[in-house]
């Protein structure tokens, strides 16, 4: 095993490169690089035991003091360092990974005592323009991990769901936990407020916009000027998807160290995207399946007819976020064993879907729960009235609309349409009730992929075959529509005629 090396030398050279710890700078041929603190923490840690495996914990312990970090911040930043390590030319590489262990920092180590100051680089210009998390993310830690590690393994990673489930907040937390790995750290685009698509390019180079020089407005400039280290995060794509895909395909290209986050209702659709959808907080299984969702030594203790307990309903992410908004909104709510099977349904009626959870929760100290229950059943217009955030999340019919408004024609009929199915369906039956003579079978087909595209409808393999379903919040603004359409008595009898043994819509769906 090598011998450690001084804790006391205060310059590290391998290769081509000089560290120099007590200075925060990392040198190649007497030039410096830029390269942000954690992964420089992370260097010297290796460089100072060099040939030996330091552990995944040790690493964190000592970079990320007295901070629960997840391992794939570390992995990311090493990703980092290998990059720029590099251009040193050594083939081997000096970072190797250790399997089950953690990290060897490989190559010849020799001290250096620095008399003369080198030269210093001036801190690059960082923008710090993230979106401040003020409140804990409830259930998303996996999610997060996960797409730190998806950037690692992909220049262009998008966050896809539907509007109001959380993408922005995701993106947000990944950005400040990945940044450290960029030298230029992570910039911040809100497309939301944009309309035009031809301002797209202008406002992506602003957010690049450096020590190169002022970008022209109208393009999007590219080359060695602006290939610095940068995670570049496109909240809000959707609207402006066309555009933002042409710019993110153009820097792709153009570039090989920006790399791009992007939210959207819809994937980029372009070449090396990795698309990570994000589904609804997670919520309590139906009742006849909540046994089988329990440890065994709990299982054996529990029986079906059992209610959820209030200890049990608090153990899912949609529940915890309920509850906190609710307490925060009001003193008169209280989660009790008596309450927590109609908590649960009303997160179970909402699909976990975060904005409309913070939505209902809301009205609990007013209305009650069971009041609650009742009135979401009946109508989502009760989370109307809202004045805070974008327009397009004000109210629960806002946020489907935002959605809706950006389809065809074609497919906005088939999506009223589908509000009849009280559940999953096939694509066979989608068929049935949403073709016609307006609209030919093989068309369905089409609208059907661009309606999941798009984030309106959900498709789950289920018996060996895809089965669709919306949400119930796309479902009530669906039935609307249907009914605002005058079409809701005709597609009802094709229903019962058709598909006699699909469920009907109930009188309160039609009511909505």
């Amino acid at each position: 095993m090598t011998a450690l090396v001084s804790e006391a030398a205060n310059a590290f050279a391998f290769g081509p490169f000089l560290l120099i710890p007590e200075r925060q700078q990392l040198l190649r041929h007497q030039e410096p690089l830029r390269v942000g603190g954690r992964a420089l923490d992370l260097l010297t840690a290796l460089v100072q035991r060099p040939g030996e495996v330091v552990s995944k914990r040790d690493l964190i312990a000592r970079v990320w003091p007295g901070l629960v970090v997840e391992e794939g911040n570390l992995k990311v930043n090493i990703s980092a360092l290998r990059r720029l390590l590099e251009d040193g030319g050594d083939p081997s590489g000096y970072i190797e990974t250790v399997v089950g262990h953690g990290y060897r920092f490989n190559g010849a180590v020799r001290f250096v005592a620095c008399r003369a100051a080198p030269p210093r680089l001036p801190s690059p210009a960082r923008i710090d323009n993230l979106p401040a998390l003020d409140r804990p993310l409830r259930g998303r830690d996996d999610t997060i991990a996960s797409v730190l590690q998806d950037i690692e393994d992909s220049r262009l990673v998008s966050i896809v769901g539907a509007g109001g489930i959380g993408k922005t907040t995701v993106a947000a937390a990944v950005a400040r936990q990945g940044a450290a790995a960029f030298e230029r750290g992570a910039r911040w685009v809100d497309l939301a407020a944009l309309e035009d698509p031809a301002l797209v390019p202008g406002t992506i180079a602003d957010a690049l916009r450096d020590s190169a020089g002022p970008a022209p407005p109208a393009r999007l400039r590219t080359g060695p000027g602006w290939d610095h280290g940068v995670l570049l995060v496109l909240d809000n794509c959707e609207h402006l998807i066309a555009a933002v895909a042409a710019c993110a395909d153009q820097l792709l290209a153009t570039t090989r160290q920006v790399k791009l986050l992007a939210t959207s209702r819809e994937p980029l659709s372009i070449r090396g995207e990795l698309v990570r959808r994000l589904p609804g907080l997670a919520l309590p299984p139906e009742p006849s399946t909540w046994l089988a969702a329990q440890p065994p030594a709990a299982a054996q203790a529990l029986s079906a007819a059992q209610p959820l307990t209030a200890a049990q309903a608090l153990s899912w992410p949609a529940v915890q976020l309920l509850v906190d908004r609710a307490l925060a909104a009001s003193d008169g709510f209280r989660l009790d064993d008596t309450n927590a099977a109609d908590v649960v349904e009303i997160c179970r009626r909402l699909d976990g879907h975060a904005l409309a959870i913070e939505r209902v929760a809301r009205r609990l100290g007013t209305l009650g729960v069971a009041g609650t229950l009742d009135h979401l059943s009946r109508r989502f217009h009760m989370l109307d009235g809202h004045h805070e955030g974008p327009a397009r999340h004000r109210t629960l019919t806002a946020t489907v609309a935002a959605s809706h408004d950006l389809l065809c024609a074609g497919e906005q009929a088939l999506l009223r349409r589908l509000a009849v199915f009280d559940g999953p369906f096939r694509l066979a039956d989608a068929r049935e009730i949403g073709g016609g003579a307006d609209m030919a079978g093989a068309l369905v087909v089409d609208h059907i992929g661009q309606l999941v595209a798009k984030s309106l409808l959900v498709a789950e393999a289920r018996d060996g075959e895809m089965q669709y379903r919306l949400t119930q919040l796309t479902r009530a603004f669906a039935m609307e529509q249907l009914i605002a359409q005058g079409e809701l008595d005709d597609v009802r009898h094709r229903l019962a005629v058709l598909l006699p043994s699909v469920p009907r819509p109930s009188s309160k769906d039609a009511a909505t």
